[in-house]
């Protein structure tokens, strides 16, 4: 007995959810691409007020000094612990931003496997479908953009 191999083709392989399952994944992928999203803004947030709270700290240090709080020996150790501060208070920003980019694109796996799942599911209408599988390849391209090209940003105002 001859045993026949059937070959699956890309639209068998692609996952397939039913209805429920895949705005599920929709939404945790949203949940977890807007929780990463927002570490990401609080990082760099620290980061562009790093300059600021150097001059503020600075500023405190030196009239500390003139007031004769501490002498010039503890005036100067302060002063390069601010700068330490502050140095680390930028380059958390690479870390942070690094971490929290691979969350947004696991969020947005998320999203695209349910965009997916919505476009291959024959339950839903064709119209669905098509717009189910455009947003799902608006997904995938910036995705891939945003990985290829690290200095790519959305400003909004």
């Amino acid at each position: 007995m001859e045993k026949k191999q059937v070959k699956a083709s890309l639209f068998d392989k692609l996952p397939l959810l039913d209805k429920n399952r895949a705005a599920k994944f929709i939404i945790y992928g949203l949940l977890i691409a807007i929780l990463f999203g927002m570490i990401m803004m609080i990082s760099r947030s620290i980061a562009n007020s790093a300059l600021e709270w150097a001059a503020v700290a600075n500023q405190e240090n030196l009239i500390s000094y003139w007031e004769g709080i501490y002498g010039y020996a503890d005036f100067i150790e302060r002063e390069q612990e601010i700068v330490r501060i502050q140095n680390w208070l930028v380059f958390q920003d690479v870390i942070f931003m690094n971490i929290a980019r691979v969350g947004v694109n696991i969020g947005l796996i998320f999203c695209l496997v349910g965009f997916l799942s919505f476009a291959v599911n024959d339950k839903i209408d064709e119209h669905t479908r098509k717009v189910s599988l455009i947003i799902a390849g608006l997904i995938l391209f910036m995705m891939m953009f945003t990985t290829f090209f690290s200095g790519i940003y959305i400003a909004v105002g």
